[in-house]
Order: C-alpha cells, then structure tokens, then sequence
C-alpha cells in the first residue's frame, strides 16, 4: 500500500537538509499515537524494516542558503503491511502538527492531506525510477580485512546485491520464496565497466597542486 502525505509549513524557518531522521522519528512518534502495539514491534525489529518513505518533493522550493526553505511538499510512504500505512494515517489525522530541526530554529508543520494511492498495474515488463536514493554495499578484502564499501550502479555486483535483498524481504515478509524470481546477470554491463576502469588514469600533479574539481575520482 502507497500513501501520499502534503505537509503545509506554519513557520518561515527553512529546515536541514540533513532531514531524513526527523521525519523517520516523526513516524515513530505518529505511528505509536495511533497503534502502540505495532510502533513497539517496528522500532524493536531487528532486521528489514517493512516501510520505505521518499525524500521531501518541495512543491514551491525557495532560495535560502542556510537549509531547505518552501511552504508546502509531499512525500511517499509505502509498506505491504497495510496495517502499518492505515495506523499511520490515524496517528496523523489525530495529531496532525509535527515539526522539523533548521540551523537556528525548528520549524513547525502541519498535514495538509493524505491520500491512499491505488495500486500499481505491472505488466510483464517494467522500468522502475526511484524516487529516493538506493543505498546498496558490499564486504570486500583491504589490507588483509574485510570493509564494507558501497557499490554503484556501473558495478554488475549492485544488481546482484538488490535482487539478493529484494528476495529476501519477500521471503522473510510472505514466509514463502517468490513464485516467479527471474535474474539476469547484464554481461553487456560488466564488459563496459572493465572498459571503462582499464581506461582510467591517474592525474599527473605537482606538489600542493589542488586536484580539477571537474576530474572524475581516481580509486
């Protein structure tokens, strides 16, 4: 279940933009006003978290220099625990006023709409667009120890890591495997990447010479 949430801004303070725990605490606290049993069973699970919600989609973005400023935006919450999306709904609905941290002053909101999206129609062939970032990593052997590094997206493994964990969500949600799990590993993909590094090279620089802030990085 998908739930889109306008939120209409009281005060003219601008917001950090480091703001995405906030509203992940916001959450929390709306979701525990309306159904204390399951905001107990989300915030105490170890593991996958069954809820995802978008950055903030800033509907009149104004120009500030110190944080996000803008009156009214929206973001997406989605879960397929739809008790978790409708007790969100009441915990709002029953408090409706929340606020947000800035630089030198919070800034207080409040819920201007909710509204329960339909479902989606997939076909046997889909593209998806993300409407927040995906954030995958991996373990990796550095100096005889194993690190965690993140993977991008010109990497074949970033796949691999994606489809591993969006099986294993379903599994572990549905207590049963996907009837229909189909990957395909994108050779194409990878043959491109191994081009792309071996014709990578290192910047000659002088000493105390600052780096071409327009140069890709060098690993």
């Amino acid at each position: 279940m998908r739930s889109k949430i306008t939120i209409f801004k009281t005060t003219h303070a601008p917001i950090d933009y480091n703001y995405q725990y906030e509203i992940a605490s916001m959450l929390y606290k709306k979701l525990a006003e309306s159904d204390v049993e399951l905001a107990n069973e989300t915030h105490s699970h170890k593991g996958f978290k069954f809820y995802t919600f978008s950055n903030l989609i800033l509907e009149d973005k104004k120009r500030c220099e110190t944080g996000l400023s803008f009156n009214r935006a929206h973001f997406f919450l989605s879960s397929p625990d739809d008790r978790f999306i409708k007790s969100f709904a009441e915990g709002l609905l029953m408090s409706p006023e929340f606020y947000l941290e800035g630089l030198h002053r919070r800034a207080d909101f409040t819920i201007e709409r909710i509204e329960i999206l339909t479902p989606s129609q997939f076909k046997n062939k889909c593209t998806f667009k993300t409407i927040s970032p995906i954030y995958i990593k991996t373990q990796r052997y550095h100096n005889g120890t194993i690190r965690e590094t993140d993977l991008y997206p010109n990497e074949p493994k970033f796949y691999e890591n994606l489809h591993k964990n969006l099986v294993e969500r379903y599994t572990k949600f549905y207590n049963t495997p996907p009837e229909k799990d189909y990957y395909r590993h994108n050779k194409n993909l990878q043959h491109q990447t191994k081009t792309n590094q071996n014709r990578r090279k290192l910047p000659t620089m002088q000493p105390h010479e600052p780096a071409n802030p327009g140069s890709p990085p060098t690993t």
